[in-house]
């Protein structure tokens, strides 16, 4: 992997970590994320997270943005660079398989877990932390049945998440590479394509496909042969940088007028967290494709490791801590004060997940990917391969029979 994949793979390892603690605030110290819609249990304290830029520690809907504007990048810079077409046509091919075996397990594990009655310690736990809008969360009857076709058909088309709530961002995962798949298709060597790329943005604006578009808008501005939007002046890196995060910090919960956040909150915006999230993962984007000292921050041997268990990690999470930190924190919670027992929950919690994604991402994930190479190699390149063959052959054939007519003439 190259250097450029590796930050990228940091910026990615970071942003699970922070989907990770975001659940676990949702769950143990809900006032944190949601403001004043839930009960404080530090006396107010979870305001200073709610209503500041702090509440980047644990801003799970930033990361999620950040995830969706890195795959918008990955998923077509190769093609931008090489122009390639069948870098296009393989990572098309292979996304289904490669997202849905770990999907798969996932979904598997869910019901397991589901089946032996472990979850219920959630449902205590939300009781406690007072969190009412995820207290209905897996009180469903496990059925295997349910849960197969939830992992091959529900999770990326109907976006259901009934075994996993972060199952949700599968559909627009999914529908969201394919977007880009195809603008890069058909539009990627057009002079026009900025138009359509400029169509594309206004169409999704009020979406998180959005963040696949400004994705891709950047693997074609960074990787063609000269692009006007590189620059290492500091400054300028520094005051979008600050604004990516100040964005990115905007609150999930209530957001008033006279907040750090109230002169964003004008009515300008569909969805207002949704849109300042997305521009502020764009802005990150945009800072680090440019500052190498950033690249070697998130190029660093943590973060590229969090980076390859990413995903594995973002699928289990929220299983450990549905069951293993809800149970622990219980009976911690008997015996400690809450904030102590929260902070040993998610100190151990961490320990147990973190290796837990590896093995995952090695015996499940990886295998995902291993399985995607041979479906495309065997099934779908020997075509790909033979008709271009046969393209040539007949661009050769033709060429040479119109010499010989000219000669003869």
């Amino acid at each position: 992997m190259t250097d450029k994949i590796n930050y990228l793979d940091g910026l990615r390892g970071i942003a699970a970590i922070n989907v990770m603690i975001m659940h676990f605030f949702i769950l143990l110290v809900p006032a944190i994320i949601y403001s004043d819609r839930m009960p404080s249990h530090f006396g107010g304290l979870e305001q200073l997270f709610s209503s500041t830029p702090l509440g980047l520690i644990g801003a799970g809907n930033f990361s999620v943005c950040i995830f969706f504007v890195l795959s918008g990048y990955v998923l077509t810079y190769k093609y931008f660079r090489t122009k390639d077409k069948k870098i296009i046509i393989s990572g098309a091919v292979r996304r289904y398989i490669r997202l849905f075996v770990p999907v798969f397990a996932a979904i598997i594990l869910a019901f397991l877990l589901a089946s032996t009655g472990v979850f219920h310690y959630y449902i205590e736990t939300v009781m406690i932390s007072g969190n009412n809008n995820y207290a209905n969360y897996w009180t469903f009857t496990p059925d295997i049945v349910d849960a197969v076709k939830q992992a091959i058909w529900g999770s990326f088309f109907a976006g259901e998440d009934t075994y996993n709530p972060v199952l949700w961002t599968m559909t627009i995962e999914f529908y969201g590479s394919m977007l880009v798949f195809a603008m890069a298709l058909l539009f990627g060597v057009q002079r026009t394509r900025w138009t359509f790329y400029l169509a594309a943005a206004v169409l999704f604006f009020n979406s998180y496909y959005f963040a696949f578009v400004i994705g891709m808008v950047l693997a074609d501005t960074f990787n063609s042969k000269t692009s006007v939007f590189k620059t290492d002046n500091k400054i300028i890196l520094s005051i979008l940088l600050i604004s990516g995060l100040f964005l990115g910090s905007y609150p999930v919960g209530t957001v008033t007028n006279d907040s750090l956040y109230g002169f964003l909150n004008n009515g300008l915006f569909q969805t207002p967290k949704l849109t300042y999230h997305i521009l502020g993962a764009g802005m990150i984007m945009y800072v680090l494709l440019n500052s190498r000292w950033l690249q070697n921050i998130f190029s660093s041997s943590v973060p590229v490791f969090l980076g390859k268990i990413s995903y594995s990690l973002y699928l289990i999470h929220f299983l450990v801590i549905s069951s293993f930190t809800c149970a622990l924190f219980l009976f911690l919670h008997s015996v400690f004060q809450y904030g102590t027992a929260v902070l040993i929950s998610c100190f151990l919690s961490v320990l147990l997940i973190i290796p837990l994604s590896y093995l995952f991402y090695k015996y499940v994930d990886m295998v995902g990917v291993r399985i995607s190479k041979i479906f495309y190699n065997r099934m779908v390149d020997p075509f790909i391969s033979s008709g271009t063959r046969y393209i040539k052959q007949k661009t050769i054939s033709s060429a040479i029979f119109t010499i010989y007519d000219k000669l003869l003439k």
